[in-house]
Order: C-alpha cells, then sequence, then structure tokens
C-alpha cells in the first residue's frame, strides 16, 4: 500500500472504529413498558372561576380576541 492510500483511509479507519465503538458500548437491554398514565384530572382544571377572569382582565384587546378565537373556533 502506498503512503497516499494509506493517509485517505486513515480518517475512514478512525470513523469506523468510532462508530463500531458507539455501537457496542450503547445499552441494548429492552426498556421496561410503558404504563399508561392514571387518569388525573389536569392541573389546569383546579384553577377558579375569579382566577380565570381576574387573568382576563389583565389581557390586552388582542389577547382577548384570541382567546375568545379560540375558546370558540
Amino acid at each position: 500500500m502506498d503512503t497516499y492510500t494509506h493517509t485517505q483511509d486513515k480518517p475512514r479507519l478512525e470513523l469506523t472504529e468510532k462508530i463500531e465503538a458507539n455501537i457496542y458500548s450503547q445499552d441494548l437491554t429492552p426498556a421496561a413498558p410503558q404504563q399508561p398514565p392514571e387518569s388525573k384530572q389536569p392541573v389546569a382544571t383546579k384553577i377558579s372561576g375569579k382566577e380565570i377572569l381576574e387573568a382576563i382582565r389583565l389581557m390586552d384587546a388582542d389577547e382577548r380576541r384570541e382567546l375568545t378565537r379560540a375558546l370558540f373556533a
């Protein structure tokens, strides 16, 4: 093998070695099966109507229009 070919192959060989090391270092144990989440009410439902009205009062006109559009779309 001449020097020119050897110097071209070195980066390729180093990359191949890195890829192989990455593959062999991965954890291949199967993951635990995912359990469906419990049926809980979202935290957002604990907000009172008074808190919602206060938040709406603090909105500017554009924000109120966007909220109305989202609610009644």
